[in-house]
């Protein structure tokens, strides 16, 4: 909000290489936050800098590494920590005049810079949020709630409207989504949550999926990635919808559970294919070693409180920072319980959600609050933007 308010008031640091290409020193967070700014629309006009006279891009870290006396938590790929090698000592070369802060190098860069990335450090929840009454039910149809850099909407990814809304002028990078198996699946336990387009006729469904996949296509970029977890027994009309929108398929991974999903079948589901590709037109983009496989292991969430189908989130992570970078555009059109949202909040990542359910939307609300409480949360609706205290006083059914 200062930026908006007072413009920019502080310069970046950065490093020129020979090329002439610029490289962001420091300023991560005030990055980060013109990215978030970006999503909202904000034009961003061209920013002040400040360049480092260094002789190389270590020289240059080392520099600013001397001055700070605190450390954020850093992107070690963009501080080049572990790359150069710089520990306390090369700091000591720069006589300042006062005494700065010497940082313990021993405990290991890991510590110092964590990486949101790692899905071994990615935050969890127990929150238990599904509105019971209809009371409890905030959000309504064309509702589009800015939770941080990230936007959900109450609306149906089918509607061309609906989606231009969402989207706000953006292309996503990638598309992250579980749509409705068709398996008229119901959630365990009291609450017997369901799923809205969850049993269908078989063309019927096909329809739906082609209908959705074309929408989809229309969105993301060309070379973008896509991952689609769906059934095993509807994987023919995924396959079908999603070729004939346009998309190539290349495998198709395998998230295998720590239990099973007891059933009336004879062999008891503990796995779930997610069917993963891109658009054609460029090449699509890797973040990862050539070390990953096929077969994702990740619990299964002990209980499915706010959506039948509820994903962790160290699982929405995993394919995130496979094929995304930092500041990318992640879109879910079945957002369910939110967990993309989640995901992308803990990856520097910004998602974007539809779901067509005004209770999941409000219980995906209330999860974000609770996990992220000092994140901004703004409401959009009937054409207006309500201040955060307004947002929140519906949001917590105080209106």
């Amino acid at each position: 909000m200062l930026i908006i308010t007072r413009g920019f008031k502080y310069s970046f640091k950065v490093w020129k290489d020979p090329d002439g290409k610029l490289w962001i020193i420091d300023a991560h967070q005030r990055r980060k936050a013109l990215l978030g700014l970006r999503s909202y629309g904000f034009k961003i006009p061209e920013i002040p800098y400040e360049e480092i006279q260094a002789s190389n891009k270590k020289e240059a870290v080392e520099e600013i590494a001397a001055y700070n006396s605190e450390f954020a938590q850093k992107n070690p790929d963009t501080l080049l920590f572990t790359k150069y090698n710089i520990s306390g000592d090369d700091l000591a070369k720069f006589h300042l005049g006062y005494e700065v802060k010497q940082n313990d190098f021993s405990i290991g860069t890991d510590k110092l810079f964590a990486t949101e990335n790692d899905t071994t450090e990615i935050q969890e929840d127990t929150v238990d949020t599904i509105p019971q009454e209809d009371s409890d039910v905030f959000a309504r149809p064309g509702d589009v709630f800015q939770l941080g850099n990230n936007r959900l909407m109450c609306g149906d990814c089918r509607s061309k409207k609906d989606i231009v809304t969402l989207m706000n002028g953006r292309v996503a990078d990638m598309i992250l989504t579980d749509p409705p198996y068709n398996v008229n699946y119901e959630g365990g336990g009291d609450s017997k949550l369901t799923i809205q387009n969850d049993s269908m006729e078989n063309d019927l469904f096909l329809r739906f999926l082609q209908s959705v996949f074309n929408v989809m296509f229309s969105i993301v970029k060309a070379g973008g990635s896509f991952y689609v977890f769906h059934a095993d027994s509807e994987g023919e009309n995924f396959r079908r919808a999603i070729r004939e929108a346009g998309f190539k398929i290349a495998q198709c991974c395998i998230w295998v559970k720590d239990s099973l999903v007891m059933g009336r079948q004879d062999y008891q589901w503990q796995h779930e294919p997610c069917l993963y590709g891109w658009k054609p037109g460029a090449a699509h983009f890797w973040n990862s070693d050539r070390k990953q496989t096929t077969i994702w292991n990740f619990d299964k969430p002990k209980a499915n409180r706010i959506h039948p189908t509820m994903k962790p989130i160290a699982l929405m992570v995993y394919p995130i920072t496979n094929s995304t970078k930092n500041g990318d555009i992640v879109v879910d059109v079945f957002s369910g319980s939110g967990s993309t949202i989640m995901a992308c909040q803990q990856t520097d990542r910004i998602g974007y959600g539809m779901e067509i359910d005004p209770k999941y939307v409000s219980a995906t609300v209330r999860r974000y609050m609770a996990m992220f409480p000092q994140q901004p949360i703004l409401l959009e609706r009937d054409g207006n933007v309500l201040s955060e205290d307004d947002t929140k006083k519906i949001v917590l059914c105080q209106n």
